[in-house]
Formats: C-alpha cells, structure tokens, sequence
C-alpha cells in the first residue's frame, strides 16, 4: 500500500500566487470578499485544481470546490476547506493555508495511488472575514442555506456601501438562490467537514508545538453597543459624593471583569474578555464636564456552555453593584455573541491519532476566533480543525508560517483521510 505523502510542492504553487495576485502596496496583501482580491484568488484555485487533473465546480455563491473522485460518488462526501478572503493589509496565510493543505493532502493521495471509499471537496470559502460584510461565514452559510433571507438583504460591503446581492451579481453569482434558500451543501450530502488553519495566536509557537487540535469554537456574550447613563456636572463644582460620574463607573466596570477573567484563569477555566472600544460621547465630552454617558464594547468568550451562563451572570452581579455605588445605568444592548461550536470528539481522537502514527506533536486546544467550521458544526455537520503555529500573529502583513510544518499538517491530514475512509485502488 503506498504511502500518501502531501504534495507540499502545490501548496507552496498555490499560496505563491495568491500572493503574487493580492500584495498590497502597503504591505500584506487585501482579498475584499466579493472583490477583485478575493475573486482572483478563487480564479488561482480553480486554475491548480485543474492543472492537476482535478474537477472543479463553483455553486450559487461563488465557493469553489476542486474534488478528489472516490470509489463511491453518491456517498456523502468530505468537505476540507477555508476562506479566501483577507482583512485588508492581512498574511497571505489566514484562511488561504487551509486551502493549500487540503490540495497538497488530495493531490499526495491521488499520486499514492490510493482510492477513497467516497469524495473529497477541497473548498475555497467566500466572505469569511466580517470586516467587509457584518455577518460571520456568509460564504459557508450560503452554501448551507442558512443566511436567512432579512440578514441577505441587510449586508452592504463597507467600502462602496453597495449590497452583497450587487457584488454576487457583478461577479455572475446567483444572490436568488440564496432568497430561495437554496443548499449546495447539507448534512444530507457532506460526512464531515475539516478546516487547517494557522494559531493566530503565539501559543503553539511559545511552547514549540507544530499542530494543534481544536476541541471547541468559543462563544460567549457579547455587547458591541453598551452605555453606562450618569448624570453630566460641572467638573468643578460637583463634589464626591453628589456626583453620577459615567466614566468613572466604565473605569471600575473595566477593572472588575478583569478581576473576574483573573478567577476564571486561577480555575483554569479557559475565557478571554476584551474591551475593544470604549468612549465618551464626542459632541458632549469636554475636560471641564463630568461624563454623564460613557461607551463600551465587551467581547467574551468560552468554551463551555455552563461558563458562558456564568459569565453573563457575573458580569451582571457586577455591574448591578457598580451602579448602586455611582448611581448609574447601565444598558447593554443586544448580545451579539456566537454560540459555542464543539468540533466532533471521533474527529479529534482521529486526527491525535494520525499524528501519533506519524510521531508529530500536537496539542488539544480550544479556538478563540471564529471559524467556518462553526457553520458546519451548528447544522449538524461533524466537524473538526487542525492548527498549524505561525509567527508573528495574525491578521497583520507580517504573519508567516514555516513550510516544514505545513508539510506535517497536510501529512496528519492525508493520513487521516486515508485511515478513515481509504481504500488501496491497487489491490
């Protein structure tokens, strides 16, 4: 039986000309979804996909598929995939890397000789990053029929203010099918589903470990328009005690949750709490004036349905305590934030298995960022990650990725493809 070694030397072909057609002049590179970026990257996937023999189609929405025929191709097949789309001035790798993993992972089987008992789809995803359109994974929940029909018609692209509908169409997309809530995959049709992609954080990295294994997508709360009312005073001539200062209040709030995230780490429960914005009101704040409104966003996220319960409730226990002292209000808005999104444990023991086989280290991880493999997994879908470390973060022209350990994710990829569903077309 011969060995399905991932052709590494399409991956590379693949994310060189990515980068050839995206680099930006300011450094990185920018794939706009539904823009020139993102769709000449889909045009590069279907270019290899097809150099190296393999079918390649495009549903309703723009995803590409490059497909690895199996011995059996009316059994569901194997989705691997990630988004093509960057956020602007981003690395060539985030999202792209699982793409170039996947062709390097099918194109190794099918030089192998071997023949799987069902297909394999790699996937290029439309419009993961949120930056551009304001939902997460319309791509993936497009191919799934899950962007339900208001949201659709809500989306307008930031940077020219038109909607998602007009840039599918101006591509030669098909935005009625998704009105229609048309399915181009389902749990009907796919077995499972698989996404490689780089850390983006520095932990792999930190403790010298190539791969890691996700055992669940974070959720949590999340508060993107929260306020804390007080009342606006004259800095000099309200007291201590007679005033209802807002910022003063956001300050203590901003320090309490952090005290509360230090608990939950104490505990080793895994959490991650984030003020990305906080402010006063522009056309009202003044040095001389106590702040009688004050701005946050509060991020948080879990991967235990039991902690996320627990983190709205202690946060709530805190702010009711914060406004008793300050005389304050608080209001927090509609919460935002994700459910949580396990990835299958049949799928993890698989893939800890693969790279035990093939003596690669890796370590079970939890994802902070969101993911297409949330799409999947909230319809049913089994469904499962693969890390790879990277240097230097994510989401910034300087991320990068060392190819040996792209060698060792799309190995531990192949072998679990190969192991689960193989068969040996040579006898």
């Amino acid at each position: 039986m011969a060995i399905a070694l991932p052709r590494i030397d399409v991956a590379r072909e693949f994310l060189d000309e990515l980068l050839r057609v995206s680099a930006s002049e300011g450094g990185g590179v920018i794939r706009i979804a539904y823009g020139q970026g993102e769709q000449e990257a889909h045009e590069a996937l279907r270019a290899i996909g097809s150099k190296y023999g393999f079918p390649v189609e495009q549903d309703f929405a723009g995803n590409t598929y490059v497909r690895l025929k199996g011995r059996d191709s009316a059994a569901k097949c194997v989705v691997i995939g990630s988004h093509l789309d960057s956020v602007p001035h981003g690395g060539n790798y985030d999202g792209a890397l699982g793409v170039a993993i996947g062709l390097a992972a099918i194109a190794g089987i099918a030089a192998s000789g071997r023949t799987l008992e069902r297909d394999v789809l790699v996937m290029g995803v439309r419009a993961e990053e949120s930056c551009y359109f304001p939902a997460p994974y319309i791509g993936s929940r497009m191919a799934l029929g899950d962007l339900p029909a208001h949201t659709f018609n809500s989306l307008k692209r930031s940077d020219t203010g038109r909607s998602l509908a007009d840039h599918m169409q101006e591509l030669g997309f098909d935005p009625a099918a998704v009105l229609r809530g048309e399915r181009h995959l389902s749990a009907d049709t796919v077995a499972c589903y698989l996404e490689a992609h780089i850390e983006q954080g520095p932990v792999l990295e930190n403790e010298g470990i190539p791969l890691g294994i996700v055992q669940a997508i974070a959720g949590g709360p999340r508060w993107r328009e929260g306020r804390i009312y007080g009342t606006y005073a004259h800095a000099g001539g309200a007291p201590k005690g007679y005033r209802q200062d807002a910022v003063a209040a956001l300050g203590e709030f901003i320090h309490e949750v952090n005290l509360l995230w230090d608990r939950f780490h104490e505990q080793g429960i895994y959490t991650l709490f984030t003020f990305g914005i906080i402010g006063t009101v522009p056309e009202m704040h003044t040095y001389s004036r106590v702040p009688g409104e004050a701005r946050f966003c509060l991020d948080t996220r879990c991967i235990d349905t039991d902690v996320r319960v627990r983190i709205g409730q202690e946060i709530d226990k805190i702010a009711q305590a914060i406004s008793a002292r300050h005389g304050v209000t608080f209001e927090w808005g509609a919460d935002s934030g994700p459910n949580i999104s396990p990835m299958a444990p049949d799928m993890q023991a698989g893939l800890h298995s693969a790279a035990e086989r093939l003596g690669v280290p890796c370590k079970a991880m939890a994802s902070g960022a969101g993911h297409d493999a949330s799409a999947f997994a909230d319809l049913g879908i089994p469904s499962a990650m693969l890390f790879v470390r990277n240097q230097h973060g994510s989401h910034n022209k300087d991320e990068t990725v060392q190819m040996e350990d792209v060698q060792l994710g799309a190995s531990v990829l192949a072998e679990f493809l190969c192991s689960t569903f193989g068969q040996d077309s040579r006898g």
